[in-house]
């Protein structure tokens, strides 16, 4: 009994949330085995190099040309930990549950308490991955992380040092008389294939963003459907939140246009906020050709004991290079009360610094 008890614990444990589904910008950053660490901190080499081509000799007596490596920039960064908890105090068994009515026998104290500890756990799972996402969507808009804590007050403050020319604004707002969208996008697009040295693919719009550049004329008889074109598309893209909006041919480029409606709330505020502004537009190469991780520091840990232990793993990583959580459930007997604790140390490092862009086309 005992056993079939733990595997249907075990069993919830792995089934939520559903972390395939979630994510549309932290898709763009992979995690490879070798992205989990133990490590406080972790060290990143930015690359920057260009296209030269060799040259020939006047002479075959003469020497070899000698060459330069590629410069590069290192960099040691400590990932950011996220820690959260929900207590149960004992008497809280005594309270109907979800799902629950007054009528229903309670079963045995345990399997309450667990019950109540896993949906404790899926809360803070969801947070969790909704930080992650918030990692991304800043990356990719500024170049830079910012982080809060409880109080909403800057805790962990991170520049890659993007360009400033892959970081910049529309030569004309969108919304004003002579403003030229495809124009901006290609001249964002070329300085991203000159520094970065691959044609972006993936064009991301805020929702006014988007809204304007589809009334340009010139957008209205450049942007193609194509049956959406799905079966081109990126399956890490693919029913990630991001809706496809069909594709835009623009001289040498095409790109694929996608619309994000993402949100989340602040920690210490109820208001919804857009992962993507609304005024901004983000451009990337395509996934195959970033190096963009979602690396994990080290969490030390001493494990949990009995009985919490049979039931609740001590760490879960989902599936497809997902997240990496640390769990513990311990007893406060002083308190009687028992604490589940998930914590995790993601970043997102986008080590092809010169593979993306935003503009802000709405002041």
């Amino acid at each position: 009994m005992q056993s079939a008890f733990k595997e249907k614990v075990l069993k919830l444990f792995e089934s939520f949330p559903k972390m395939d589904k979630m994510g549309f910008l932290a898709s763009f950053f992979k995690t490879s085995e070798e992205d989990y660490t133990d490590a406080e901190y972790i060290d990143i080499d930015i690359v920057r190099s260009g296209e030269q081509v060799a040259p020939v000799l006047r002479d075959l007596s003469n020497g070899a040309v000698a060459i330069a490596d590629d410069v590069f920039t290192g960099k040691q960064v400590k990932p950011p930990v996220y820690k959260l908890s929900r207590p149960v105090n004992i008497f809280d068994l005594l309270k109907r549950q979800p799902g629950e009515n007054e009528y229903e026998a309670i079963g045995t104290w345990f399997g309450r308490l667990v019950n109540i500890l896993k949906r404790g756990f899926q809360l803070m799972y969801g947070m969790l991955n909704r930080s992650i996402e918030l990692q991304a969507s800043q990356v990719l808009q500024t170049g830079k992380l910012t982080l809060t804590d409880d109080a909403g007050n800057e805790a962990y403050v991170l520049d890659f040092n993007a360009k400033n020319t892959h970081i910049a604004n529309a030569s004309t707002m969108w919304d004003q008389t002579g403003a030229d969208p495809i124009k901006d996008i290609n001249t964002l697009a070329d300085a991203i294939r000159a520094d970065g040295l691959v044609d972006p693919k993936n064009i991301i719009f805020g929702a006014k963003a988007w809204d304007l550049f589809i009334q340009d004329t010139k957008v209205q008889n450049a942007v193609k459907k194509d049956g959406l074109g799905l079966g081109n598309l990126s399956p890490r893209l693919v029913n990630k939140g991001g809706k496809y909006m069909g594709y835009l041919e623009s001289g040498a480029y095409r790109y694929d246009l996608w619309v994000y409606n993402g949100r989340y709330q602040s920690f210490n505020n109820s208001t919804s906020n857009k992962f993507v502004d609304d005024n901004k537009v983000i451009m990337l190469a395509d996934v195959e050709d970033l190096d963009f991780r979602l690396v994990y520091g080290g969490v030390p840990s001493l494990g949990m004991t009995e009985p919490f232990a049979s039931v609740v793993p001590d760490t879960v990583i989902y599936p497809n290079g997902g997240m990496k959580v640390h769990n513990k459930v311990y007893n406060n007997d002083d308190k009687d009360t028992t604490v589940a604790q998930a914590t995790t140390r993601p970043i997102c490092i986008p080590v092809s610094i010169d593979r993306f862009g935003c503009l802000t086309v709405k002041s």
